[in-house]
């Protein structure tokens, strides 16, 4: 279960999830993102499982790194679990159940 902090800081240790920074300058952290790359039954995604930080229009363009990481990993879609604020901001991504998914 990966809806409580303890699970996702013991995954990123572990190197089973990636831990993602966004660094203004001075080194002052803007905003963090966890990734884990997921296996479902007929194709590989990256899921965003964590995200987090302030000035989001300062990172959020940002995205597209880890849009091109999921490319090289052969992943066919970068999936978001999240608020629904988050439709708002990411316009190319489309809701699907009660996630939000971006195909690849």
């Amino acid at each position: 279960d990966f809806s409580t902090y303890a699970p996702v800081e013991r995954a990123v240790i572990d190197g089973r999830m990636l831990l993602w920074v966004a660094l203004a300058k001075g080194f002052e952290i803007k905003a963090a993102a966890v990734t884990a790359l997921e296996q479902t039954e007929w194709r590989t995604v990256c899921v965003i499982v964590a995200c987090g930080g302030k000035d989001m229009a300062d990172w959020i363009g940002l995205l597209d790194r880890i849009e091109n990481f999921a490319r090289v990993e052969k992943c066919s879609a970068v999936r978001i679990i999240g608020r629904e604020g988050w439709q708002r901001m990411l316009p190319t991504y489309r809701p699907k159940r009660v996630v939000l998914e971006k195909e690849l």
